[in-house]
């Protein structure tokens, strides 16, 4: 629930970015500094969320961000124009900053073995079906009643979470973590931290979610001259099977190691986004590729978790500051390259900014294979040396 809520709120601009190019007058340079400076206030939040999580209730945590997300979506009905528009987004990105490093170290102390992928892939799921949910809703409610009216509804569904939360779950903690395990893995955990295949993976990985879903709604509608729905229900496809190939997580590394899993998913979100370009221009053609490619990359985000959980069982006290850490890495990618994309759009169209993305996952494929050659992993089970 909370994932949903909070997932969906940060991406309500984004499912609206066409009417908001229109209303402002932004350019999409501009929209590239909204997405940019947005994610950089994650990767500067989230791990200090992280690394101070471990001393409170995390329900409490995550009722203070949730109170932060309602406010700032609110504040959207005052926008007057850029400055105020990006004065939100920073706002609205600073209270995300709890959910990620707090949940998802929450369901990592709570769950184990086989258990830890299917719980993996349903929290990292639900974030995707509440973006599902805004692109879905969003542009009806706003042809309904407007776009000021469009922000109060969320910015209530937001506040509603946090009085659910707090009352709701009253006394509920994650689950305890076992003895912290020793040996060489162990003791690389303590002098490196996170190690840096996780680091760059998770890159790869924001930068693409980022890259397609701010702007895949606008690609679809310049290049096959439909409206803000029409591109916004392709988007909803998209997004719809990011909530399958996430909760099917679950299942896969059962019969598939999750190195394998991953290599192939970054292979083929690779080949799916360069042929979303050369079909763009044509409905019939570009939503099944959206669709494959949804699948594919939303499978990345549950798997990683799942192995950074393996590497830090028993040890309760860096877990939150270690997925603060990876979520941070996520946010730069998405950072960097939601800013990049609105430069090289600018320049030579949003299809290069798709290309470029597409570039990246390819790297990110070639480690995952290398991954698989130098360790062994079990279906859902532990990270061992090879």
């Amino acid at each position: 629930m909370n994932h949903a809520v909070n997932d969906g709120s940060v991406y309500l601009l984004t499912s609206l970015f066409p009417v908001v190019l229109t209303l402002f007058g932004l350019s999409v340079f501009q929209v590239g500094i909204l997405v940019g400076a947005g994610y950089l206030v994650s990767v500067v939040g989230q791990p200090i969320v992280g690394r101070y999580s471990e001393r409170a209730d995390p329900r409490k945590l995550l009722a203070v961000g949730l109170s932060v997300i309602s406010f700032s979506v609110l504040s959207f009905v005052f926008a007057s124009g850029f400055l105020s528009i990006l004065a939100s987004v920073l706002l609205l990105r600073a209270g995300s900053c709890f959910y990620h490093p707090v949940g998802v170290s929450a369901v990592s102390k709570a769950y184990r073995g086989k258990s830890l992928d299917r719980a993996m892939g349903i929290q990292s799921a639900f974030g995707n079906l509440g973006i599902l949910l805004v692109f879905v809703l969003s542009a009806p409610i706003y042809l309904a009643i407007g776009w000021k009216a469009t922000f109060v509804f969320f910015a209530l569904v937001s506040a509603a979470d946090v009085v659910i939360t707090l009352a709701a779950f009253r006394g509920s903690r994650p689950g305890a973590s076992p003895a912290p395990k020793n040996g060489p893995e162990g003791a690389r955990q303590a002098r490196l931290g996170v190690p840096v295949f996780f680091l760059v993976l998770s890159f790869v990985s924001g930068a693409s979610f980022a890259v397609i879903l701010n702007y895949a709604n606008i690609l679809v509608e310049n290049q096959s001259h439909v409206g803000v729905l029409p591109a916004n229900i392709v988007v909803s496809g998209w997004i719809a099977l990011s909530f399958l190939g996430a909760i099917s997580t679950g299942r896969w590394p059962r019969v598939v190691p999750r190195t394998t899993f991953l290599f192939l998913s970054f292979l083929l979100s690779a080949v799916t986004t360069v042929v979303i370009v050369f079909t763009s221009s044509d409905l019939t053609l570009v939503v099944p590729v959206l669709l494959a490619n949804g699948f594919t990359v939303s499978a990345t985000y549950p798997l990683l978790y799942s192995e950074l959980s393996d590497f830090l069982s028993g040890r309760s006290e860096t877990t939150g500051r270690s997925f603060g850490v990876i979520f941070s890495a996520q946010t730069i990618g998405a950072s960097a390259f939601g800013l990049v994309s609105g430069y090289l759009s600018s320049l030579y169209g949003i299809p290069s900014a798709f290309l470029v993305v597409a570039a990246l996952m390819l790297v990110g494929s070639g480690m995952a294979l290398a991954r698989t050659r130098s360790v062994r992993n079990g279906p859902g089970g532990q990270l061992t040396p090879a």
